[in-house]
């Protein structure tokens, strides 16, 4: 049946946007369909995005489970041995690969290890390059100021104390006393300024550091270190 002027006014608000939208859905049926057919296949992208993405995440962290354990196994092997080598590239190799797919934790953790690695070859500015990634990378983890301790004790042994001097401030002036390296890095300050000549300036950070870390064994390092000077 036709609807009137006079019976459209006689229906109520919700009587008269029902039948609107029913004419709009009628005409434009096609239209709609596609649009939900549109909405339906992005959330189900979503959903194997995130299904993909979350199986990736959970292989990596085997990954980088599994290479840490065969570094805890190399640690053991005596560098003469014949598999010592053998072992030694196969992990350099596996943790190249894996620290190459981007900036997540797996990540981080293999560039990590790949500076230890290169520290313990003697390799310090090898060492010092991979510390600093990290440390660009992870700033915000654990691994953020631990790997500037890594690059600061790798210039050390690089003969760079200026650099070193200039890490083991970076954890000071980014982590404050809330880095569980923090302790060694005023300790480190301390003694680069004690070997340059600032005797009062490395005093006033020996005591800061006892003063601040009274438990920790640096803490009673810089005592000893304040009873001499």
């Amino acid at each position: 049946m036709i609807e009137t002027k006079k019976d459209l006014e006689q229906m109520s608000f919700l009587e008269r946007l029902e039948a609107r939208l029913g004419g709009f859905l009628a005409k434009h049926l096609k239209v709609v369909l596609a649009v939900v057919l549109a909405i339906v296949l992005i959330v189900i992208g979503i959903a194997i995005g995130s299904a993909v993405g979350n199986k990736r995440n959970a292989k990596e962290f085997d990954q980088i489970d599994l290479l840490q354990q065969q570094y805890g196994e190399l640690l053991v092997i005596d560098s003469d041995d014949p598999s010592y080598s053998a072992s030694y590239e196969a992990l350099v190799e596996q943790l190249k690969t894996l620290s190459a797919k981007g900036k997540r934790y797996p990540q981080q953790k293999a560039r990590y290890l790949l500076g230890v690695l290169a520290f313990e070859a003697d390799a310090y500015q090898e060492a010092i390059d991979h510390f600093m990634a990290v440390h660009t990378q992870g700033k915000d983890t654990y691994l953020g100021s631990l790997s500037l301790a890594n690059a600061a004790a790798s210039a050390e042994n690089l003969g760079d104390e200026f650099l070193a001097l200039e890490y083991w401030t970076q954890i000071i002036d980014e982590y404050g006393f809330t880095a569980a390296e923090s302790p060694k890095a005023l300790f480190g300050q301390a003694r680069l300024h004690e070997a340059a000549g600032n005797t009062e300036l490395a005093e006033a950070i020996f005591q800061q550091l006892a003063d601040q870390f009274p438990a920790s064994e640096f803490a009673k390092l810089a005592q000893n270190k304040l009873a001499l000077l």
